[in-house]
C-alpha cells in the first residue's frame, strides 16, 4: 500500500510534492500502522478513503496552482529555513489527520507544535529577509 501511495503522490504538482510529500507519506504510514491490527475490512475502507483523498487533493492542488505565486522549492531555501518549513508542514498534516480521526488530544499537541514551528519559521524568514 505504501508503494501505491508514493506512486500516487506523483499526481501532485512538483512544488506541492517538494513541500508536502514527505510529511504526507509519514502521516499515511503512521495511520496505516494504527489500522494494521484491525479487521481487513477496516483496512480496506481506510485504504480506499486515503486513495480517494489523495486523488481529490491532487486535483485540487492542480486547480489552485498559480505558478507566479508558488513558493520556491524547498531545495532552493537555506537548509535551516527548509527544515523549519518541513516542521510546520508536518505539524499541519498531523493535526489534520488527528482531527479527521477524532483524536482531539493529538490534534491539540500538533496545533501547539505548529504554533511553535510557525514562530521559528517567522524568525528565520526575517533572518534571511524572505517575505511571504
Amino acid at each position: 500500500m505504501k508503494r501505491a501511495y508514493k506512486f500516487l503522490l506523483l499526481l501532485y504538482p512538483r512544488g506541492h510534492r517538494d513541500r508536502f510529500a514527505d510529511e504526507m507519506l509519514s502521516v499515511f504510514e503512521e495511520a496505516s500502522a494504527e489500522r494494521a491490527g484491525h479487521a481487513s475490512g477496516w483496512y480496506v475502507r481506510f485504504a480506499f478513503a486515503e486513495i480517494a483523498g489523495l486523488l481529490a487533493g491532487a486535483a485540487e492542488a492542480w486547480l489552485e496552482r498559480r505558478p507566479e505565486q508558488e513558493a520556491p522549492a524547498v531545495g532552493a531555501l537555506p537548509d535551516e529555513l527548509a527544515e523549519a518549513q518541513r516542521r510546520v508542514d508536518a505539524s499541519i498534516a498531523g493535526m489534520v489527520h488527528a482531527i479527521a480521526n477524532h483524536q482531539f488530544e493529538s490534534a491539540r499537541l500538533h496545533s501547539d507544535r505548529e504554533r511553535q514551528a510557525r514562530e521559528t519559521l517567522r524568525l528565520l524568514r526575517e533572518k534571511y529577509r524572505i517575505n511571504s
